[in-house]
């Protein structure tokens, strides 16, 4: 008997425990306070760009970049916990519009709000599409879905036959076009598909998908920056734009059900972990603003492979943040793998509000991860 007690004990010692995750809905309570704290902007219903603790408080509204990151991390917050972050997320979206202008017949939003001449970039106007779609999804008005539509317009005029094909960076530089003004429009134009169901959407998706795969994608699966004009191809990667094609596929796949679309969806994700991800830590070594969407790209992965590894990968990654990269004073730095030991004098809105979207982004799988790999 006493053996048998000692083999049934051995057993009790492997068996797999809870993940003991971060609470990631109070991280990204937190994380919004302060940023309403640090960097709202009452007369205006806006955020500001940036907030240096050794001068008066900011008065400057953010560029539409950061902007549209908080306006993500709000809809995910609205998401978890609509009764605080609902009024607050359609305030906001509201207040945009002092972003948008109307110029060559097109309307779109501009860099900053009120502008009188326009200083337009395509990859701003994508991610506000996907943030519309967002905002839609929980809304359901009708004026959110109709945002989004004329925004789209706006993105794809961009679009002509130079280098192939794609969507130029700027609106009124047409000397590049960079994976981050292709492949959030991919995202956007199937999301845009499954709202409205017309076709258009899908064949447009597939027509850019189809020229950043010919065009961007390295061997390894990843995509570089961009092209130029002059044919040359800028290898840098970042994070975000493979998180995106990632998404893309993902998208894909539930439009479709082929297969083909999730095995590159994973594959991509399995290339992005062995760049990005650091194994000793489980930080994701690229700035906040891009590493947060590869955060969200790999939670997307699970939702569909429901391989619990691209979870926890997430999870880590942002665990990471919250422990080592938030600063003394609270805040969150520019590097998702730098660890912040001083209090920080700047912090951005881009940086901060992207540590929040993926806190929420999280909180959404609050069960599982408390859960041990493998449980219901």
């Amino acid at each position: 008997m006493g053996a048998w007690i000692g083999v049934l004990a051995a057993l009790v010692l492997v068996l797999p425990s809870p993940r003991q995750t971060g609470d990631f809905h109070a991280w990204g309570d937190e994380a919004l306070a302060r940023i309403r704290k640090a960097l709202y902007l009452p007369n205006m219903g806006l955020y500001a760009e940036e907030r240096d603790f050794s001068r008066a408080a900011p008065q400057h509204p953010a560029f539409l970049w950061g902007a549209g990151v908080q306006l993500s991390a709000l809809a995910a917050a609205a998401r978890v916990q609509p009764s605080t972050y609902m009024p607050q997320m359609r305030a906001y979206v509201d207040a945009l519009d002092a972003y948008w202008i109307t110029a060559g017949g097109l309307g779109g939003y501009d860099v900053l709000p009120h502008a009188t001449s326009p200083d337009r970039y395509y990859d701003d106007n994508a991610w506000m599409v996907l943030d519309l779609l967002e905002v839609y999804r929980l809304t359901h008005r009708k004026e959110d879905l109709a945002r989004a539509e004329r925004t789209m317009a706006f993105v794809l005029s961009g679009e002509d036959l130079a280098c192939g094909g794609g969507i130029y960076w700027h609106e009124q530089q047409h000397t590049y076009k960079a994976a981050c003004s292709n492949a959030p429009v991919i995202v956007g134009l199937i999301a845009l598909y499954q709202a409205t169901r017309t076709p258009g959407y899908l064949r447009t998706a597939r027509r850019l998908y189809q020229w950043m795969n010919t065009t961007l994608q390295d061997k390894d699966g990843l995509y570089f920056d961009g092209v130029r004009t002059s044919g040359n191809v800028v290898t840098r990667k970042w994070s975000y734009n493979s998180a995106l094609m990632i998404r893309a596929n993902c998208l894909f796949y539930m439009v479709t059900r082929d297969r083909q679309y999730l095995r590159e969806a994973e594959r991509i994700a399995q290339a992005a972990e062995r760049h990005w991800v650091r194994p000793d830590t489980g930080a994701i070594d690229d700035d906040a603003s891009f590493a947060h969407l590869l955060c969200e790209a790999l939670v997307n992965v699970y939702q569909l492979d429901h391989q619990r590894h691209w979870l926890d990968v997430a999870a880590r990654a942002a665990e990471f943040v919250w422990k080592k990269g938030q600063a003394p004073n609270g805040y969150f730095g520019h590097n998702w793998a730098t660890e912040y030991r001083e209090a920080l004098r700047k912090i951005t809105l881009l940086d901060e509000a992207s540590a929040a979207r993926a806190f929420w982004v999280l909180a959404q799988f609050h069960r599982e991860l408390r859960s041990a790999p493998g449980s219901p």
